[in-house]
């Protein structure tokens, strides 16, 4: 069984951080945690199976951008592991 795993580097984060910043506080709150979770490699990782849970958890509390934003990268470490 592969799993598949989605990685993002600390100073992608940091910049959707400022981005959401301003648009919405609590995806940035979210992007932090993820952020503070990178710090020592440089790099996060989740695995896709991560990913959908904290979608389901999204959806479940009414966080629709958060939920859209996980979804796309459980579909992007879904799409990495095929090539």
């Amino acid at each position: 069984m592969v799993k598949r795993v989605f990685r993002i580097s600390k100073d992608d984060l940091e910049t959707m951080i400022q981005t959401y910043k301003q648009e919405n506080a609590t995806v940035a709150t979210m992007l932090g945690q993820y952020w503070k979770k990178s710090l020592r490699t440089g790099i996060f990782e989740i695995t896709r199976t991560g990913l959908l849970r904290e979608a389901t958890r999204a959806t479940k509390n009414g966080i629709e951008d958060w939920r859209q934003i996980v979804s796309n990268w459980a579909d992007l470490a879904e799409s990495l592991d095929a090539q």
